[in-house]
């Protein structure tokens, strides 16, 4: 059977654990902001969380590096604009620190800078969410 606790040895279950552990801090860190936290298990989605609070839903993606491939980025910020939430990318910093980024537009131009802006959560406000 392969699964990640399956392949010891071979760093995937390292990486996965890593990921899921990534996601279950964001999970906790968005919880003490006040939103109501789902997590899709697995991580084979387009977000890994949903976290939502009165006026906003965010789409949230978890990297541990920051980056996130174009078909992921595009995937998720076009379920985003379908769905009317804000898509963020949640990156690792060391040693325990994390930084969220707004995605502001399509992954489409090869080399050209990532179109997003770092995001402050205590700077969402329902009028902001509307834009």
């Amino acid at each position: 059977m392969n699964t990640p606790t399956a392949a010891a040895g071979t760093g995937s279950r390292s990486n996965y654990a890593r990921g899921r552990d990534l996601e279950h801090r964001v999970r906790a860190h968005l919880r003490g902001q006040g939103y109501e936290v789902l997590r899709t298990a697995g991580s084979k989605s387009k977000v890994d969380l949903v976290a939502i609070k009165p006026g906003q839903v965010l789409f949230v993606q978890c990297k541990r590096t920051g980056a996130l491939p174009p078909a992921e980025w595009n995937a998720l910020w076009d379920l985003a604009q379908r769905a009317g939430a804000i898509p963020v990318l949640a990156e690792q910093l060391k040693p325990r620190g994390r930084k969220y980024w707004r995605l502001t537009g399509r992954k489409d131009q090869p080399g050209r800078r990532q179109p997003y802006v770092e995001l402050l959560l205590d700077e969402l406000a329902p009028e902001a969410v509307a834009r």
